[in-house]
Parts: structure tokens; sequence; C-alpha cells
């Protein structure tokens, strides 16, 4: 099982920090249109949360279920914390910028989307973490 965790690990820290460093940065750097841009940045975080959210749940499952060690007082709070920031990004953030992105309040927006931009990048540390603790030869 711990080889499989590894795998997990590895393409939800892959796919996290792929998307964050390489796709959105591309997208706005490569199209004219900005919000266009910020669209399909959008849909791409919103994959990565659900990407996180299936991957965190299997390694949660595999943590309760004792077929996966992890340092036992933040073990599982790793794996909750970096499913759980990028969904509140999703759930929260995105909702609230995209209306102060409605109402023209592109300070309030860009103070959401730097807010939004550390919880992903904690995520993407998370995600880095679990990699290392999970390919560690069991004790």
């Amino acid at each position: 099982m711990r080889s499989l965790a590894a795998v997990l690990a590895a393409l939800w820290a892959g796919s996290l920090t792929t998307i964050c460093a390489v796709v959105a940065p591309t997208l706005f750097a490569t199209l004219a249109d900005r919000r266009l841009a910020g669209e399909t940045a959008g849909h791409f975080f919103h994959l990565a949360s659900l990407i996180g959210l299936a991957i965190g749940a299997v390694l949660l499952i595999l943590v309760l279920a004792r077929r996966l060690r992890l340092p036992a007082r933040w073990g599982s709070t790793l794996i909750v914390v970096t499913a759980g920031l990028p969904l509140l990004s999703q759930l929260a953030l995105g909702p609230a910028m995209r209306g102060a992105q409605a109402a023209g309040d592109m300070s309030r927006f860009g103070l959401l989307h730097g807010v939004s931009a550390i919880l992903f990048f904690a995520a993407c540390i998370g995600a880095i973490v679990l990699v290392v603790l999970v390919s560690r030869p069991a004790e």
C-alpha cells in the first residue's frame, strides 16, 4: 500500500504544482484575452481541487485503516489541510472573486486572488511534504 500511496501523492503534488506553476502562468502569457485566460485557469484550479479531494480521501482512508503509516500527530491533518485549502479557495473565495470582478472592484478581486494563490501554494507544499512522507521506507 505504501507504493500506491507514494504514486497517488506524487500525482497529487505533480498535478497541483503543474497547474499552479506552469499552466496558469502560461495561459496569461499566451492568451491575449485575460478574462479567457482567467476562466480557463479557473477550470484547471477546479480540476486540481477535485483531484486533491479524491486522492486526499484515498490517502486518509489508508491512514485510518492503518494501511499507511504517517507521523501520528500530524500526518492525517496534513492530508486534510492539503486537500481542504484548494477546496476552500474554490468554494469560498471563487464566488467572492467572481462577484468582485463583476462589480468592477478590482482591488477586492486582487486581494481575494492573492489569498487564493497563498492557499494553493500552501497546498503545493503540503502535497510535496506528503510525497516525502509516504516515500520514506516503512519503519
